[in-house]
């Protein structure tokens, strides 16, 4: 079976398993201390509003622009409890954070990301890009509609 000498072990004989088995102490229970949750989104609260005023704002033109058609009504009435849902469920989850106090946009003038601190400029042009642009898209198609002598 073993071909070469130097492949073969020695195995220990023993008469109780536990003569060859180290003994085990069983650690003392100690709940660890751990770091409290953090729930908030560290935004102040104009950007939270910013943000809603621009969805609201795209949300406006198209009932100015489509709001006499009914079909296009249901899909803006649809459009409204999605963002209603969005900004309440991101309520939801900051009020579960009651402790905590200003933003570090406010106290510091960055916010802290996983890639280092981030300026309060780059944080309201990464966050509000989207929003302004879906405002600022709402807005064209109404102006397209009012310009063409279209619907409204």
């Amino acid at each position: 079976m073993f071909e070469y000498k130097d492949h073969r072990r020695e195995f220990e004989i023993a008469d109780r398993l536990e003569d060859i088995l180290p003994e085990i102490e069983v650690a003392p229970r100690e709940l660890p201390v751990a770091q409290p949750e953090s729930r908030g989104f560290e935004l102040p609260a104009r950007i939270w509003l910013t943000m809603i005023a621009c969805y609201g704002l795209f949300l406006a033109a198209m009932i100015a622009a489509l709001g006499t058609s009914g079909k296009a009504m249901l899909s803006i009435a649809v459009s409204i409890v999605y963002v209603a849902v969005f900004f309440a469920v991101s309520r939801v989850m900051v009020l579960q954070n009651p402790g905590r106090g200003a933003s570090p946009l406010d106290r510091d003038g960055f916010l802290m990301t996983h890639f280092g601190p981030m300026e309060s400029k780059a944080v309201y042009g990464q966050i509000l890009v989207v929003p302004a642009a879906i405002a600022f898209f709402g807005v064209a198609v109404a102006a397209i509609i009012a310009f063409s002598g279209g619907a409204a």
